[in-house]
């Protein structure tokens, strides 16, 4: 590609502004990564850099906007397409160049302490040509109907100045709630309030919409409502915060039910994350909103809690049992003694048991953050010593075999070994494992 075309150049331009931001970051760094370009990829580069610092000040302009513009996911309560963003950036630029190369300039300098004055200004115009939907802004208003609507997006640009401030505090809002934070809390909130009628629940709809964990939302709306109850919450137009939770909740809860030891130890680190989100979800629930045993909401978490208890002990029932197919025993008759639990090393490991043993035990280890909030503490600590006295017992007799060498492969001895070490390792830790390897070796 020592040279490209013009045509080509605004074909790759076209499919350049198409891209999600995801994709011109990566774009950006594998090109910015090599030096030795030729002229045709010198001059992607600039248009990649161009657009990705076209980008930087678009986002920074609509920050209280921006996450709500994006595919729709589980905790979504209000969203826009993509392209909707990028319409309303093209129309602004048409409408108030000077103003947008200021915005550029300032994202390219942006401090925290900047003042956000002419990025509110900007938001104000890209509301009214939204309410007027003339000429350019006809096509944003039409993608943000295919949305949310265009007076959603409208009334989320009115207190767009608001959001952004908030956003600041969010840090503090999210962390131990004090007096003093919560009067600022409800000052942003009354604010907001106080230019749009019903702008209470779009207010947190954008502020969740830039919470990793969007869950969290319900300690601003708590910290806003002084921890209200759930008959309250539930009967407002806040009440799909709480819903989305428990719905998310149901969901994780469906990934734990249907995990499986067959699944491999990918599925074992999924299904174990899930359980922690369920026991983060529950937690947050209860804390953020007084939840009755007989409210609605209550008895639904409450349900929702046996399940997770429930799935996680029916893995925990079935430990034993395939750990002893992982290392199988065997009864011997030797003369006139019975030899009761001996290692059968007459065949090689089966790397299926195995693979299933690793797996269940992976899990095992994974839910031991959510144990206790899980109400599963206990069942995971006596399967955990039923498991480490089978697996001591076993790495001491198959040690034996191989000292008494009385015709026993010792690389397949050892090969049981090594999967013992492994689950000692889930089990215990990572020294236990190596302290069996290490026998193993000196056998």
């Amino acid at each position: 590609m020592s040279q490209i075309t013009e045509s080509k150049a605004e074909m790759v331009k076209g499919l350049i502004e198409r891209a999600p931001d995801a994709a011109i970051r990566n774009l950006l760094a594998a090109l910015s990564a090599d030096r030795g370009h030729d002229d045709g990829l010198t001059r992607v580069q600039h248009m990649v850099e161009a657009e990705a610092g076209d980008r930087n000040a678009r986002n920074l302009v609509f920050a209280p906007v921006a996450p709500l513009c994006a595919a729709p996911g589980p905790f979504s309560g209000l969203s826009f397409p993509p392209r909707t963003l990028a319409l309303i950036w093209r129309a602004l630029k048409e409408q108030a160049p000077a103003e947008v190369a200021s915005a550029k300039a300032l994202a390219y300098s942006w401090r925290a302490e900047a003042s956000p004055d002419l990025l509110d200004q900007l938001c104000a115009k890209a509301a009214d040509g939204l309410r007027s939907a003339e000429g350019t802004w006809a096509a944003a208003a039409a993608a943000a109907d295919q949305g949310g609507g265009r007076d959603a997006l409208i009334a989320c640009l009115d207190i767009g100045p608001i959001t952004r401030r908030a956003l600041d505090q969010m840090p503090e809002w999210l962390g131990r709630m004090t007096s003093e934070k919560a009067a600022k809390l409800r000052l942003a909130y009354r604010d907001a309030v106080a230019v749009v009628e019903d702008a209470g629940p779009r207010f947190f709809e954008m502020l969740a919409a830039h919470l990793a964990e969007p869950w969290l939302i319900l300690r601003v709306i708590s910290g806003v409502m002084d921890r209200p109850n759930e008959a309250y919450v539930a009967g407002s137009e806040l009440a799909g915060f709480g819903e989305r939770v428990l719905a998310d909740i149901d969901r994780q809860l469906a990934a734990v039910s249907a995990f499986r030891p067959t699944a491999g130890r990918q599925a074992a680190h999924l299904a174990a994350a899930a359980a922690h989100t369920v026991t983060i979800e529950a937690a947050e629930l209860e804390q953020s909103i007084q939840l009755s045993p007989e409210g609605v909401w209550g008895r639904r978490l409450a349900k929702q809690k046996l399940a997770l208890a429930v799935a996680v002990e029916t893995q925990l029932r079935a430990a034993d049992d395939i750990v002893a197919a992982a290392l199988p025993l065997q009864t011997l008759r030797i003369g006139p003694r019975t030899i009761r639990g001996a290692p059968r090393l007459t065949h090689p490991p089966d790397t299926a048991a195995a693979e299933r043993a690793l797996t269940l035990l992976t899990f095992m280890t994974e839910v031991r953050s959510s144990a206790a909030n899980g109400g599963f503490a206990s069942a995971r600590a006596k399967t955990l010593e039923v498991l480490e006295h089978r697996l001591d017992t076993y790495v001491e007799k198959v040690l034996e075999e191989i000292r008494a060498d009385d015709g026993v492969d010792p690389n397949r001895a050892r090969a049981f070994l090594e999967i013992a070490a492994e689950l000692c390792g889930l089990a215990r830790d990572e020294k236990a494992a190596q302290i069996v390897r290490r026998r193993a070796a000196a056998a």
